[in-house]
Protein backbone atom coordinates (compact mmCIF):
# COMPACT_ATOMS: atom_id res chain seq x y z
CA UNK A 1 0.00 0.00 0.00
CA UNK A 2 1.16 3.20 -0.95
CA UNK A 3 2.07 6.17 2.00
CA UNK A 4 0.13 9.46 1.19
CA UNK A 5 2.85 12.20 0.02
CA UNK A 6 0.22 14.70 0.46
CA UNK A 7 1.15 17.49 2.67
CA UNK A 8 -2.51 18.12 3.41
CA UNK A 9 -4.47 16.25 5.03
CA UNK A 10 -7.74 14.54 4.04
CA UNK A 11 -9.82 16.67 6.16
CA UNK A 12 -8.27 19.83 4.77
CA UNK A 13 -9.34 18.82 1.10
CA UNK A 14 -12.79 17.43 2.76
CA UNK A 15 -13.21 20.64 3.57
CA UNK A 16 -12.53 22.59 0.44
CA UNK A 17 -14.62 20.39 -1.47
CA UNK A 18 -17.45 21.47 0.97
CA UNK A 19 -16.25 24.98 0.47
CA UNK A 20 -16.63 24.39 -3.27
CA UNK A 21 -20.35 22.65 -3.03
CA UNK A 22 -21.30 25.51 -0.83
CA UNK A 23 -20.94 28.01 -3.86
CA UNK A 24 -22.41 25.51 -6.04
CA UNK A 25 -25.63 25.43 -4.30
CA UNK A 26 -25.64 29.15 -3.55
CA UNK A 27 -25.32 29.48 -7.76
CA UNK A 28 -27.74 26.87 -7.97
CA UNK A 29 -25.44 24.29 -9.90
CA UNK A 30 -25.54 20.55 -9.11
CA UNK A 31 -22.58 19.91 -11.31
CA UNK A 32 -19.71 21.39 -12.51
CA UNK A 33 -16.31 20.92 -14.89
CA UNK A 34 -13.23 22.87 -13.54
CA UNK A 35 -10.86 22.78 -16.13
CA UNK A 36 -7.17 23.22 -15.43
CA UNK A 37 -3.65 23.64 -17.56
CA UNK A 38 -1.01 22.64 -15.72
CA UNK A 39 1.80 20.68 -17.77
CA UNK A 40 4.20 23.28 -17.17
CA UNK A 41 2.97 26.13 -16.34
CA UNK A 42 0.97 27.35 -12.76
CA UNK A 43 -1.18 29.97 -14.60
CA UNK A 44 -4.42 28.36 -14.82
CA UNK A 45 -3.20 25.27 -12.62
CA UNK A 46 -4.71 26.47 -9.13
CA UNK A 47 -7.99 25.20 -8.92
CA UNK A 48 -7.18 22.05 -9.93
CA UNK A 49 -4.13 21.81 -7.69
CA UNK A 50 -6.11 23.00 -5.03
CA UNK A 51 -9.02 20.38 -5.20
CA UNK A 52 -7.00 17.62 -6.12
CA UNK A 53 -3.15 18.27 -5.45
CA UNK A 54 -2.87 16.91 -9.66
CA UNK A 55 -0.24 18.96 -11.66
CA UNK A 56 0.53 17.04 -15.45
CA UNK A 57 4.34 16.43 -16.20
CA UNK A 58 3.26 16.49 -19.69
CA UNK A 59 4.77 19.03 -21.76
CA UNK A 60 3.09 20.95 -25.10
CA UNK A 61 0.19 22.89 -25.04
CA UNK A 62 -2.99 22.09 -26.89
CA UNK A 63 -0.56 20.04 -28.79
CA UNK A 64 -2.34 17.20 -30.89
CA UNK A 65 -1.10 14.43 -33.01
CA UNK A 66 -2.34 10.68 -33.47
CA UNK A 67 -4.04 9.40 -29.95
CA UNK A 68 -3.01 12.31 -28.03
CA UNK A 69 -4.91 15.92 -27.90
CA UNK A 70 -5.50 18.17 -25.63
CA UNK A 71 -2.41 17.73 -23.99
CA UNK A 72 -1.48 20.04 -20.45
CA UNK A 73 -5.37 20.15 -20.13
CA UNK A 74 -7.35 18.62 -16.90
CA UNK A 75 -10.58 18.52 -15.27
CA UNK A 76 -12.34 18.12 -12.36
CA UNK A 77 -16.03 17.01 -12.39
CA UNK A 78 -17.48 17.96 -9.27
CA UNK A 79 -20.49 16.64 -8.08
CA UNK A 80 -22.44 18.19 -4.97
CA UNK A 81 -22.34 15.42 -2.59
CA UNK A 82 -19.82 13.13 -4.24
CA UNK A 83 -15.81 13.25 -4.21
CA UNK A 84 -14.68 15.15 -7.43
CA UNK A 85 -13.62 13.09 -9.96
CA UNK A 86 -9.94 13.87 -11.94
CA UNK A 87 -10.02 13.75 -15.40
CA UNK A 88 -5.81 13.37 -15.87
CA UNK A 89 -4.06 14.19 -19.39
CA UNK A 90 -0.66 12.27 -18.01
CA UNK A 91 -0.54 8.70 -17.47
CA UNK A 92 1.66 9.06 -15.07
CA UNK A 93 -0.31 9.71 -12.10
CA UNK A 94 0.49 8.43 -8.31
CA UNK A 95 -2.52 8.12 -6.37
CA UNK A 96 -0.34 8.69 -3.31
CA UNK A 97 0.15 12.26 -4.57
CA UNK A 98 -3.18 13.46 -5.42
CA UNK A 99 -6.47 13.97 -2.76
CA UNK A 100 -9.13 11.92 -4.93
CA UNK A 101 -9.36 8.50 -5.07
CA UNK A 102 -11.15 8.31 -8.92
CA UNK A 103 -8.87 9.43 -11.20
CA UNK A 104 -9.24 8.95 -14.90
CA UNK A 105 -6.54 8.83 -17.18
CA UNK A 106 -7.26 10.29 -20.39
CA UNK A 107 -5.40 10.53 -23.94
CA UNK A 108 -8.06 13.02 -24.86
CA UNK A 109 -9.11 14.89 -21.84
CA UNK A 110 -12.33 16.40 -23.83
CA UNK A 111 -13.65 12.76 -24.87
CA UNK A 112 -12.81 11.41 -21.69
CA UNK A 113 -14.70 13.97 -19.18
CA UNK A 114 -17.68 13.46 -21.91
CA UNK A 115 -17.61 9.74 -21.39
CA UNK A 116 -18.11 10.31 -17.86
CA UNK A 117 -20.53 13.05 -17.49
CA UNK A 118 -22.45 10.47 -19.51
CA UNK A 119 -21.75 7.19 -17.15
CA UNK A 120 -22.79 9.42 -14.69
CA UNK A 121 -26.26 10.28 -16.70
CA UNK A 122 -25.84 13.93 -16.77
CA UNK A 123 -27.41 15.88 -19.02
CA UNK A 124 -28.99 20.09 -18.74
CA UNK A 125 -27.26 22.64 -16.90
CA UNK A 126 -23.60 22.48 -16.13
CA UNK A 127 -21.36 25.24 -14.65
CA UNK A 128 -18.48 25.62 -17.02
CA UNK A 129 -14.57 26.58 -15.20
CA UNK A 130 -12.19 27.60 -17.50
CA UNK A 131 -13.75 29.37 -20.20
CA UNK A 132 -10.46 32.06 -20.13
CA UNK A 133 -7.67 29.65 -21.07
CA UNK A 134 -9.91 26.88 -22.43
CA UNK A 135 -8.89 26.66 -26.51
CA UNK A 136 -11.51 27.20 -29.13
CA UNK A 137 -10.81 23.61 -30.99
CA UNK A 138 -11.88 21.72 -27.36
CA UNK A 139 -14.57 24.38 -27.15
CA UNK A 140 -16.28 23.16 -30.36
CA UNK A 141 -15.46 19.64 -30.00
CA UNK A 142 -17.15 19.57 -26.53
CA UNK A 143 -20.16 21.09 -28.47
CA UNK A 144 -20.27 18.85 -30.94
CA UNK A 145 -19.63 15.44 -28.82
CA UNK A 146 -22.23 16.71 -25.84
CA UNK A 147 -24.72 18.49 -27.29
CA UNK A 148 -26.72 17.70 -24.56
CA UNK A 149 -25.31 19.77 -22.08
CA UNK A 150 -25.92 23.49 -21.34
CA UNK A 151 -22.77 25.28 -20.02
CA UNK A 152 -23.00 27.76 -17.46
CA UNK A 153 -19.87 30.03 -17.71
CA UNK A 154 -18.75 30.73 -13.88
CA UNK A 155 -15.02 30.88 -14.06
CA UNK A 156 -14.42 32.22 -10.65
CA UNK A 157 -16.52 29.41 -8.71
CA UNK A 158 -13.31 28.05 -7.30
CA UNK A 159 -11.38 31.07 -6.59
CA UNK A 160 -14.16 32.94 -4.72
CA UNK A 161 -13.68 29.97 -2.01
CA UNK A 162 -9.37 29.80 -2.30
CA UNK A 163 -9.09 33.55 -1.03
CA UNK A 164 -9.16 32.24 2.38
CA UNK A 165 -7.04 30.48 3.85
CA UNK A 166 -6.88 27.57 6.04
CA UNK A 167 -5.30 27.00 8.99
CA UNK A 168 -3.11 24.18 7.22
CA UNK A 169 -2.70 26.37 3.91
CA UNK A 170 -1.30 29.56 6.53
CA UNK A 171 1.38 27.04 7.89
CA UNK A 172 2.35 26.24 4.32
CA UNK A 173 2.34 29.86 3.47
CA UNK A 174 4.94 30.52 6.52
CA UNK A 175 7.01 28.25 5.59
CA UNK A 176 7.16 29.75 1.57
CA UNK A 177 8.33 32.73 3.43
CA UNK A 178 10.97 31.16 5.11
CA UNK A 179 12.37 29.70 1.53
CA UNK A 180 11.67 33.06 -0.13
CA UNK A 181 13.22 35.73 2.41
CA UNK A 182 16.63 34.15 2.41
CA UNK A 183 16.99 34.18 -1.46
CA UNK A 184 16.05 37.82 -2.11
CA UNK A 185 18.06 38.82 1.01
CA UNK A 186 20.75 37.07 -0.72
CA UNK A 187 19.74 38.29 -4.45
CA UNK A 188 19.75 41.84 -2.64
CA UNK A 189 22.89 41.12 -1.41
CA UNK A 190 24.51 40.18 -4.69
CA UNK A 191 23.23 43.03 -6.04
CA UNK A 192 24.50 45.64 -3.98
CA UNK A 193 28.11 43.95 -4.16
CA UNK A 194 27.77 44.59 -8.19
CA UNK A 195 27.23 41.26 -9.19
CA UNK A 196 25.58 40.84 -12.47
CA UNK A 197 21.93 41.08 -12.42
CA UNK A 198 22.07 36.96 -14.27
CA UNK A 199 24.11 36.01 -11.10
CA UNK A 200 22.05 37.58 -8.24
CA UNK A 201 19.16 35.92 -10.22
CA UNK A 202 21.05 32.52 -10.07
CA UNK A 203 22.17 32.89 -6.29
CA UNK A 204 18.18 33.25 -5.43
CA UNK A 205 17.11 30.54 -7.92
CA UNK A 206 20.15 28.42 -6.22
CA UNK A 207 18.69 28.98 -2.83
CA UNK A 208 14.76 28.54 -3.83
CA UNK A 209 15.45 25.18 -5.30
CA UNK A 210 17.58 23.47 -2.91
CA UNK A 211 14.76 24.74 -0.44
CA UNK A 212 12.21 23.01 -2.28
CA UNK A 213 10.45 26.09 -4.13
CA UNK A 214 9.70 26.64 -7.98
CA UNK A 215 10.58 30.17 -9.69
CA UNK A 216 7.98 31.49 -12.12
CA UNK A 217 10.35 34.59 -12.62
CA UNK A 218 12.70 36.60 -11.70
CA UNK A 219 12.73 40.20 -12.15
CA UNK A 220 15.96 42.41 -12.15
CA UNK A 221 16.27 45.49 -13.80
CA UNK A 222 18.91 48.80 -13.30
CA UNK A 223 20.53 51.73 -15.01
CA UNK A 224 18.63 52.26 -18.56
CA UNK A 225 16.57 49.60 -17.98
CA UNK A 226 15.31 50.80 -14.29
CA UNK A 227 12.28 51.96 -15.76
CA UNK A 228 11.10 48.85 -16.59
CA UNK A 229 10.27 44.89 -14.39
CA UNK A 230 12.98 43.50 -16.35
CA UNK A 231 16.13 43.80 -17.79
CA UNK A 232 15.20 41.81 -20.40
CA UNK A 233 11.64 41.07 -21.03
CA UNK A 234 12.47 37.25 -22.11
CA UNK A 235 14.80 35.71 -19.19
CA UNK A 236 13.96 39.14 -16.83
CA UNK A 237 17.50 39.54 -16.12
CA UNK A 238 20.61 40.44 -17.91
CA UNK A 239 24.44 39.47 -17.85
CA UNK A 240 25.13 43.51 -17.06
CA UNK A 241 26.22 44.57 -13.54
CA UNK A 242 25.20 47.68 -12.02
CA UNK A 243 27.65 50.33 -11.07
CA UNK A 244 27.80 51.96 -7.73
CA UNK A 245 25.12 54.50 -7.44
CA UNK A 246 23.01 52.64 -9.83
CA UNK A 247 19.57 52.25 -8.34
CA UNK A 248 18.31 48.49 -9.21
CA UNK A 249 15.29 46.53 -8.95
CA UNK A 250 14.66 42.83 -8.18
CA UNK A 251 11.63 40.86 -7.57
CA UNK A 252 11.19 37.33 -6.64
CA UNK A 253 8.38 35.25 -7.57
CA UNK A 254 7.09 31.43 -7.85
CA UNK A 255 5.32 29.41 -5.91
CA UNK A 256 8.04 29.44 -3.34
CA UNK A 257 6.39 26.16 -1.23
CA UNK A 258 3.71 23.58 -2.16
CA UNK A 259 2.54 25.79 -4.91
CA UNK A 260 2.12 29.04 -3.10
CA UNK A 261 3.01 31.92 -4.55
CA UNK A 262 4.77 34.84 -3.23
CA UNK A 263 6.19 37.88 -5.06
CA UNK A 264 8.90 39.76 -2.94
CA UNK A 265 10.33 43.24 -4.62
CA UNK A 266 13.47 45.49 -3.35
CA UNK A 267 14.79 48.32 -4.46
CA UNK A 268 18.07 49.77 -3.35
CA UNK A 269 21.32 51.09 -4.66
CA UNK A 270 24.65 49.57 -6.11
CA UNK A 271 27.61 50.46 -3.42
CA UNK A 272 24.84 50.97 -0.57
CA UNK A 273 26.01 54.56 -0.61
CA UNK A 274 22.63 56.20 -1.70
CA UNK A 275 22.58 60.16 -2.52
CA UNK A 276 19.79 62.02 -1.03
CA UNK A 277 17.16 62.24 -3.61
CA UNK A 278 17.43 58.34 -4.15
CA UNK A 279 17.29 57.89 -0.19
CA UNK A 280 13.55 60.30 -0.35
CA UNK A 281 12.19 58.22 -3.42
CA UNK A 282 13.01 54.99 -1.77
CA UNK A 283 11.78 55.81 1.66
CA UNK A 284 8.61 57.53 0.20
CA UNK A 285 8.32 54.27 -1.40
CA UNK A 286 8.75 52.00 1.05
CA UNK A 287 6.42 54.12 3.36
CA UNK A 288 3.52 53.87 0.92
CA UNK A 289 3.55 50.26 1.36
CA UNK A 290 3.85 50.33 5.08
CA UNK A 291 0.92 53.09 5.60
CA UNK A 292 -1.39 50.85 3.66
CA UNK A 293 -0.19 48.08 5.47
CA UNK A 294 -1.03 49.54 9.01
CA UNK A 295 -4.36 50.91 7.60
CA UNK A 296 -5.40 47.16 6.79
CA UNK A 297 -7.30 44.82 9.14
CA UNK A 298 -10.50 42.64 8.60
CA UNK A 299 -13.34 44.79 7.34
CA UNK A 300 -11.40 47.37 6.16
CA UNK A 301 -11.93 47.47 1.83
CA UNK A 302 -10.44 47.07 -0.60
CA UNK A 303 -10.74 50.74 -2.17
CA UNK A 304 -9.94 52.25 0.91
CA UNK A 305 -6.50 50.95 1.18
CA UNK A 306 -6.11 51.83 -2.43
CA UNK A 307 -7.07 55.21 -1.53
CA UNK A 308 -4.28 55.72 1.04
CA UNK A 309 -1.79 54.92 -1.76
CA UNK A 310 -3.20 56.84 -4.52
CA UNK A 311 -3.10 59.81 -2.28
CA UNK A 312 0.74 58.97 -1.07
CA UNK A 313 1.52 58.89 -5.31
CA UNK A 314 -0.08 62.06 -5.55
CA UNK A 315 2.04 63.74 -2.87
CA UNK A 316 5.11 62.31 -4.00
CA UNK A 317 4.81 64.05 -7.74
CA UNK A 318 3.73 64.44 -11.14
CA UNK A 319 6.22 61.48 -13.02
CA UNK A 320 4.46 57.99 -13.39
CA UNK A 321 6.01 54.98 -13.28
CA UNK A 322 5.89 52.69 -16.34
CA UNK A 323 5.35 49.75 -13.44
CA UNK A 324 2.41 51.51 -12.39
CA UNK A 325 0.96 51.89 -15.09
CA UNK A 326 1.08 48.27 -16.59
CA UNK A 327 -0.22 47.13 -13.26
CA UNK A 328 -2.70 49.71 -11.72
CA UNK A 329 -3.20 48.26 -8.40
CA UNK A 330 -1.43 48.68 -4.96
CA UNK A 331 -1.83 44.86 -4.78
CA UNK A 332 -4.07 41.72 -4.89
CA UNK A 333 -4.80 38.52 -3.16
CA UNK A 334 -2.44 35.68 -3.66
CA UNK A 335 -2.38 31.76 -3.31
CA UNK A 336 -1.99 28.91 -5.63
CA UNK A 337 -1.54 32.08 -8.24
CA UNK A 338 -2.16 35.40 -8.10
CA UNK A 339 -5.86 36.05 -7.39
CA UNK A 340 -6.70 38.90 -8.58
CA UNK A 341 -9.49 40.21 -9.20
CA UNK A 342 -10.71 41.64 -6.91
CA UNK A 343 -7.86 44.65 -7.30
CA UNK A 344 -6.13 46.81 -4.32
CA UNK A 345 -7.18 49.70 -6.49
CA UNK A 346 -9.74 52.18 -7.40
CA UNK A 347 -9.65 51.97 -10.84
CA UNK A 348 -9.72 48.21 -11.38
CA UNK A 349 -12.39 45.77 -10.46
CA UNK A 350 -12.64 45.23 -6.73
CA UNK A 351 -16.39 44.03 -5.99
CA UNK A 352 -16.46 45.82 -3.24
CA UNK A 353 -14.02 43.18 -1.55
CA UNK A 354 -13.12 43.39 1.92
CA UNK A 355 -9.92 42.54 3.31
CA UNK A 356 -10.53 39.16 5.69
CA UNK A 357 -8.19 36.95 8.04
CA UNK A 358 -6.66 34.17 6.45
CA UNK A 359 -6.34 36.30 3.00
CA UNK A 360 -2.67 36.17 1.26
CA UNK A 361 -1.97 39.60 -0.34
CA UNK A 362 0.84 41.22 -2.22
CA UNK A 363 0.71 44.61 -1.53
CA UNK A 364 3.07 47.23 -4.34
CA UNK A 365 4.02 50.41 -5.37
CA UNK A 366 6.23 52.02 -7.49
CA UNK A 367 7.43 55.61 -7.91
CA UNK A 368 9.45 57.89 -10.25
CA UNK A 369 11.26 60.85 -10.45
CA UNK A 370 12.92 62.20 -13.32
CA UNK A 371 16.60 62.50 -13.11
CA UNK A 372 16.29 60.36 -9.65
CA UNK A 373 15.02 56.99 -11.32
CA UNK A 374 12.21 54.20 -10.59
CA UNK A 375 12.09 52.64 -7.70
CA UNK A 376 9.75 49.45 -6.29
CA UNK A 377 8.87 47.59 -3.00
CA UNK A 378 6.15 44.81 -2.70
CA UNK A 379 5.31 42.79 0.52
CA UNK A 380 3.37 39.67 1.40
CA UNK A 381 1.42 39.51 4.19
CA UNK A 382 -1.33 36.95 5.86
CA UNK A 383 -4.39 39.08 7.00
CA UNK A 384 -5.38 38.05 10.73
CA UNK A 385 -8.05 39.30 13.00
CA UNK A 386 -5.78 42.31 14.43
CA UNK A 387 -4.12 43.44 10.94
CA UNK A 388 -1.28 41.48 8.79
CA UNK A 389 1.43 39.30 9.85
CA UNK A 390 4.53 39.86 7.15
CA UNK A 391 5.80 36.99 5.34
CA UNK A 392 8.39 38.50 3.49
CA UNK A 393 10.98 39.46 5.72
CA UNK A 394 13.85 40.77 3.39
CA UNK A 395 14.50 44.26 4.77
CA UNK A 396 13.20 46.74 2.47
CA UNK A 397 15.64 49.58 3.05
CA UNK A 398 19.44 48.57 2.90
CA UNK A 399 21.15 52.35 3.46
Amino acid sequence: MSKSLLVFSAAEYESRWKKVEMEMSARGIETAVIWGRTASTFDRAADVIYLTNYFSTKVGQGFDSGKFSARAYCAVLFRIGFEPVLIADDPDVRKEVVAVSDFRVADNPVATLVDTLNSFGISGKVGFVGSDFFPVKYWNELQKIAPNLNWEICDDLVRARRLIKSEEEQEVIRIAGQIASPAMTRMMKALLSGKTEAEAAGLAAHDIVSAGGVIDKIQVSHGDTIGFTCGDPLTGYRKVAPKSGDLFRAFLIGPMYQGYYLDPGRTAVCGNKPNSDQIDILEACDNIISSMAASIKPGVSFEDAAKVGDKMVSDFGPDADPAAEKFPFFGHPHGLYFEGPPYISTVLEHKNAKFETGMLIGLEAFLARKGVGNVGFEQNYLVNENGLELITTTPTLWH
